[in-house]
Order: C-alpha cells, then structure tokens, then sequence
C-alpha cells in the first residue's frame, strides 16, 4: 500500500521543514508530555488493541507505542527521511509515523511489548468465542448492524472467515453463518478496502470505510444474490 505513494512524495517545503523540526525536538527532548499533546486522537491501533482515545490514556500507554527504539528512530531521523505526500501528510520513511497541520496522526510502528499486549488480547477474545470460531492468526474487524453482528478474522493461509450472529448474541454462541476462504481488496490509496465472501449464488462484501464524510458509516454490509444487492445496511464498529 505504502510503495505506491512513492511516486507522488516530495521534499519538504520550508513550512513543512520547521513543522517537522518541532516534531523531531520534541522527540529529542524526550518531552512525553508535548508529543501527547501533538497527537491527533484517536490514536488508532492494530486489532485488537484499542485506540488511544486521549492525551490521558496515551501518557498511560505511552512507552507501549513510543519504546526506546521508535523515539531513537524519529529523534534521529534527517528532513530528508520525511516526505509530502499530498492531502495525506508527512511521513517518516515508508510510513512509520505521518504527521498533518503539526499534528501526529498515525504510528505505524508496533513494540514488542505492544505486541505482547494484542496477543495476550487474542487469547482472552479466544476464550470468549464458540469453539468453531477459536482457530485464527488475528481479529480483523467486528461490527454491528441494524440486525447483525459480525466478526472477520484473518486465518493462518492469509485468506478471511466470516462469522454472524443476531445483533445482540454472544459470541460464545454458535453463528448463525460462517463464511470462509474471503479476500481483501484494497480500494486506492486513501486506506478504504473491502472483503468479499462467496456462497453459492450469494456474495457478501464488507466496505470498510476509511476515508468518508461523518455521515460515512464505518462500515458498510452488502449482500448480492447472483449479482443483485438483496440487503444493505450501515455498521459501526466495535472491540
């Protein structure tokens, strides 16, 4: 996803420059304090590990995101590492952190000890889930519509499994339906990707809408029966 932005990355302006520098500083400084300040929240993290949703919860969760070897990385880092990527922002390298109007808005970057967290995560998930469900390599999203629930995990063979229940189920209970062998298709540059299901005559595609209005919904669920839309309704998400 990353290389392809490559070609529309520039060298910094002097704006961009002083705006970087700040960033760099507060990195240097080791200024926990300001750089909580500086991030654009909320701060979102890998599956299923929530998202930072404020300068409170970061200073908790702070050397989780920024550990020794990130806060070198970035406090070390040369303008020339940085470039512009449009309405996107700044990146550092091929995207470890991206910064936008001063702010930091992304952190793609995980720590061992972030690492540990999602998996101790997973377990405990693992354990609230039906038995036909507890086999996985990661949680890729769950959401909710106006009459389901649904979870989409990432298997072992890099394929993606559907599970749905009513609305308000448990996931300890059996799904109503599971889909497997799913794929990701990745929808531009903007982030915006989708998975699609397939069951006989049915298809069931999952939008996940990235990049949107505030009317966007997160996402959204289409089911097609031998091509034509026979539900569609709007999700939100959950973890």
């Amino acid at each position: 996803l990353l290389s392809s932005h490559a070609a529309f990355a520039d060298n910094l302006n002097s704006t961009e420059q002083k705006e970087i520098q700040d960033i760099i500083n507060l990195f240097k400084k080791n200024d926990q304090n300001a750089i909580a300040n500086s991030i654009r929240y909320p701060l979102i993290r890998e599956e299923p590990i929530p998202s930072i949703d404020n300068k409170a919860q970061m200073k908790q969760r702070f050397n989780q995101v920024f550990d020794q070897k990130l806060m070198k990385n970035i406090a070390n880092s040369k303008l020339s590492q940085w470039q512009s990527v449009g309405w996107r922002g700044i990146m550092l390298d091929s995207g470890t952190i991206w910064v936008s109007d001063k702010q930091i808005t992304a952190v793609n970057y995980s720590s061992d000890a972030e690492q540990l967290y999602k998996q101790q995560l997973i377990t405990t998930q693992k354990q609230k889930l039906h038995p036909s469900l507890k086999t996985f390599k990661a949680p890729e999203l769950q959401f909710k519509t106006a009459k389901f629930q649904v979870r989409i995990d990432q298997m072992n063979n890099g394929t993606y499994r559907y599970a749905s229940w009513g609305r308000n189920q448990a996931q300890i209970q059996k799904p109503d339906l599971i889909l497997n062998n799913g794929q990701i298709v990745m929808d531009g540059s903007g982030g915006n990707h989708n998975f699609i299901f397939k069951s006989g005559a049915y298809q069931y595609i999952v939008y996940r809408n990235i990049l949107g209005t505030n009317e966007t919904p997160d996402v959204t669920l289409e089911v097609t029966k031998n091509g034509k839309t026979v539900l569609s309704q709007a999700g939100t998400l959950f973890k």
